[in-house]
């Protein structure tokens, strides 16, 4: 009998240092990672403007998009459309935008929704810039965007 109750004692303390060994390592990766838990992944720009409340233009190129869902959730990315059809895509897919008084790119736009309001879906927070490249309107326009919920 006695040497039962001492194999249970060990068992039971073998399981408790790897149950617990097994914690720390994961409270110590989650809390020194840039990407704890597979946070971070590549995803489709349509899926990250639906998030920000717009629609992916027509003619889009390059699109490279990112989600973080961390805690809160956040999308960036960039993508090349037709540089003459970038003020009638943000008309329709920002009507409320608000033009911010300095701007990295040749236009740009914000958007702040309050997220105590019920009717708010996805973003509370979406950020978009355009740099025309080329001089003709036949040329292309690098569309960078960050949306969240932060």
């Amino acid at each position: 009998m006695r040497k039962l109750l001492w194999g249970l004692w060990w068992l039971c303390l073998v399981f408790t240092v790897a149950v617990g060994g097994w914690f720390v390592r994961g409270m110590f990766t989650s809390g020194s990672s840039d990407d704890p838990s597979d946070t971070v992944n590549e995803v489709g720009c349509a899926e990250a403007m639906r998030f920000a409340g717009a629609s992916m233009p027509e003619g889009t190129s390059e699109e490279d998009c990112t989600s973080y869902s961390w805690q809160d959730q956040a999308y960036d990315g960039t993508f090349r459309m037709p540089r003459s059809a970038v003020r009638g895509w943000l008309a329709t897919s920002f009507p409320d935008a608000e033009r911010p008084a300095t701007c990295d790119g040749d236009l740009c736009v914000i958007v702040s929704n309050d997220p105590n309001d019920e009717d708010t879906t996805g973003a509370y927070d979406v950020s978009v810039s355009v740099r025309y490249e080329g001089e003709s309107p036949g040329n292309t326009a690098l569309v960078t965007f960050e949306a969240s919920t932060y």
